[in-house]
């Protein structure tokens, strides 16, 4: 596991005020977990007005597959989410440059991107669970599974956003949209 909190990526995050942070959000296809990570992510992001941008790729190119699955659309819009249908894609090696923190679903997807980022880029890269109070640090692949198991990732993904926020806030890497000023605050 690579260390997000005592590195030069860190000290960078957190000498950045105003600037944006961007998340990417990874498993293997980006059918099912990473889309659904995007969507959850963006909702809490856009319910705190933090200024984080967040995305979702997967390791492999699914053939034939254009949209996130069904059923994990069905799951979030369910539980009330917005969907915005983003397209299924590849990360590319661009991705590990333009992108702050890139985090996997599993230790699989985590491996898979060991492999593929540059070594000056491999602090960006993490647990997506990795500070989620459960005791689960993985995210199971639903693919092809039931709804049960479609609205149980759902639920662990909402767990891991939860903590990830609280993480990047509590360590100054999130600022909100809408910061008062003392002028403001006076008036």
């Amino acid at each position: 596991m690579y260390c997000l909190n005592h590195c030069p990526l860190m000290q960078n995050l957190l000498d950045t005020k105003n600037k944006s942070l961007s998340i990417l959000v990874v498993c293997t296809g980006n059918l099912c977990r990473s889309p659904m990570a995007e969507i959850i992510l963006r909702e809490k992001i856009r319910q705190q007005k933090l200024n984080i941008s967040v995305s979702s790729a997967g390791t492999i190119k699914m053939k034939g597959k254009t949209t996130p699955d069904e059923k994990a659309l069905q799951a979030l819009l369910s539980q009330g989410y917005c969907l915005a249908l983003s397209q299924v894609r590849q990360i590319t090696q661009q991705d590990f440059i333009d992108y702050d923190l890139i985090y996997a679903m599993d230790k699989t997807n985590l491996a898979d991107l060991i492999d593929l980022c540059p070594l000056s880029c491999r602090s960006k890269l993490g647990l997506f669970l990795s500070h989620a109070p459960t005791t689960e640090k993985e995210v199971p692949d639903p693919y092809q599974r039931n709804m049960t198991v479609f609205h149980q990732t759902a639920a662990l993904i909402e767990a891991g956003a939860q903590a990830l926020i609280e993480y990047w806030g509590k360590n100054g890497m999130a600022t909100s949209n809408n910061t008062i000023t003392n002028q403001e605050s006076m008036a």
